[in-house]
């Protein structure tokens, strides 16, 4: 994966630390990483589990404990399915302390984790700096000694072990970040920016982990409902830049959804005109007369079952952004709702507690600073 966090100053202190380890007595074969915290503190770790440098002075400790960790361990035979079993016990014990101050285990947030999950620099730098109560502001990792990777060279947390782990330590999904952008894979539930009486966001996690974040990052939205991908500014340029582009449709944004039925044609266009249903918000409805022009273009992938029903997976592109245009226009330009869609899917999703099956799959864009394309895509969780 990408860099959660800025590398420098902790890539400084991190280039010390080698000058350091050439002197003499240093530990060869194990990634190393530092956390730079926003008040100065500094925090080491290493990567697995090391006899020479468990319990040693100056290094962050596991989020485990070791005593239950060993007798636990001492278990494990040649049978392999045993030492799954024995692995599976073991994930009780990691417990991670996270961006908002509550704790979580690894056994609830992945249960199928593979061996080793939870022993990489990344999560024991921040889950310790969570548990001191302070704020990271940045972290670097680096290989040292013989091994897989090239002596003294700079790794970013690994996607199979830290990934699933790191997104609820940090509050978000980071797909990538540098000094002017961060962007983030939105999970269902969570708002893009406040509301009148919600306040934990996507842009409120996005400003307390990054400092110097402006005051109000998002570009863009996504509703509460759906997941996917969001780009956020990190400084004024980087923002008006982008949002410059949004309203020239310069952003190429396409949705993954599931909709309820058999679509039988191969793809097609939804020219639909909606509004705000006034006596029902936020409903939106089509009105060909007060409503704003609303434009998707959308392509069927192929149709499936899902809870005992054919639905249909496609792709859609929307052209305009109004408010909810896609559950609209599925709902009554294909006459398919999305699935599990509270507002627009009918009395039988009214009490639905599945997640909207709508995710934002792709973004792309010019870089607001460097006008590179930046192209990203998450699988939908459905």
């Amino acid at each position: 994966m990408n860099a959660v966090l800025p590398l420098s100053p902790a890539k400084e202190y991190c280039l010390q630390w080698m000058e350091s380890l050439e002197k003499g007595g240093a530990e060869e074969g194990c990634m190393l990483g530092i956390l730079v915290c926003t008040d100065g503190t500094v925090l080491r770790a290493f990567s697995g589990l090391h006899a020479s440098l468990m319990g040693k002075e100056g290094y962050v400790t596991p989020c485990f404990n070791p005593d239950e960790y060993n007798r636990i361990s001492s278990l494990s035979t040649s049978d392999a399915a045993f030492s799954r079993e024995v692995w599976k016990r073991l994930l009780s014990l990691y417990e991670f302390h996270c961006f908002d101050g509550k704790t979580v285990r690894l056994e609830e947030i992945f249960p199928d984790a593979p061996s080793g999950t939870g022993d990489c620099c990344a999560p024991r730098l921040l889950s310790r700096c969570y548990a001191l109560g302070k704020k990271p502001l940045s972290m670097a990792e680096f290989y040292w000694g013989d091994g897989p990777f090239e002596r003294a060279s700079f790794h970013s947390p690994c996607d199979s072990r830290c990934k699933p782990v790191l997104r609820y330590i940090l509050g978000l999904d980071i797909v990538y970040m540098d000094s002017d952008i961060v962007v983030v894979n939105k999970p269902h539930g969570l708002l893009s920016i406040e509301g009148k009486t919600e306040k934990d966001c996507v842009a409120s996690r996005v400003r307390n982990l990054f400092p110097s974040c402006i005051k109000q990052p998002c570009i863009h939205r996504l509703d509460q409902a759906t997941s996917g991908l969001i780009v956020l500014g990190l400084t004024d340029r980087a923002h008006d830049t982008l949002s410059s582009a949004f309203e020239k449709r310069e952003v190429l944004k396409e949705y993954t959804a599931l909709i309820d039925g058999v679509l039988t044609g191969e793809e097609g266009e939804i020219d639909m005109s909606i509004r705000a249903d006034i006596e029902n918000r936020p409903i939106q409805i089509p009105d060909p007369v007060l409503g704003k022009k609303a434009v998707t273009r959308w392509k069927r992938i192929r149709v499936e079952k899902a809870g005992g029903r054919f639905v249909t997976r496609i792709l859609l592109r929307p052209l305009t952004g109004r408010t909810h245009q896609i559950r609209v226009h599925c709902a009554c330009g294909l006459g398919m709702p999305v699935l599990h869609d509270r507002l627009y899917g009918g009395e039988n999703e009214r009490e639905t507690t599945e997640n909207l099956c709508l995710c934002a799959s792709k973004l792309v864009f010019d870089h607001p600073v460097s006008g590179q394309m930046m192209s990203f895509e998450v699988e939908p969780d459905f």
